[in-house]
């Protein structure tokens, strides 16, 4: 079977805003370049950390991210960020099975509409190691999330049905909402 190039196709592929609007789910696009974005209802940060930090702070953090765990770390600060990136694992581990195992994601490089979990674990630990960051929505969830830098993330809500609920499980994993 020969494969075909369709530049069409590969436009839409290349963007999250046209990949939602093509499959009607325009709504939940948020442009993040604007400042506040328009649509959305509720928004917050979950982070490992429960305030923003200082710049001293951030100098003087044991990790405040992936790149900081290096082979000659202590077993004991390895055991650290392996706890808190489980911590963030188990939340969208949560995310994904109420969004009925389905989602998009925006890699950086491509857009994936996947009801694979191990596609999707994989982007999410490549996330939390910021190789690269991704965009995660959760259409059913009405909810665009952004894997940020320095283990802060931010969830954009179009709809509050599910903040509750959300809210619980970030906090239940030891995460704080900033």
């Amino acid at each position: 079977m020969m494969i075909y190039f369709d530049f069409n196709n590969e436009k839409i592929l290349d963007s999250l805003k046209a990949t939602l609007t093509r499959d009607n789910l325009g709504d939940l696009y948020i442009d993040l370049q604007k400042t506040p974005p328009k649509n959305i209802k509720t928004y917050f940060s979950i982070s490992y950390f429960d305030h923003i930090l200082s710049e001293e702070e951030y100098i003087n953090e044991k990790f405040v991210c992936y790149s900081n765990i290096t082979k000659s770390s202590s077993d004991s600060l390895i055991a650290e960020m392996n706890k808190v990136m489980n911590n963030f694992l188990r939340l969208y581990d949560f995310l994904f099975d109420l969004n009925d195992d389905f989602v998009y994601i925006d890699n950086n490089s491509s857009i994936i509409k996947t009801k694979n979990k191990d596609l999707y674990v994989r982007n999410v630990i490549n996330g939390l190691k910021e190789r690269p960051l991704c965009t995660l929505v959760f259409s059913n969830l009405k909810l665009m999330v952004e894997i940020g830098y320095d283990l802060t993330h931010h969830f954009y809500f179009v709809e509050n049905t599910h903040f509750e609920k959300i809210k619980e499980m970030v906090l239940l994993n030891k995460l704080f909402i900033i």
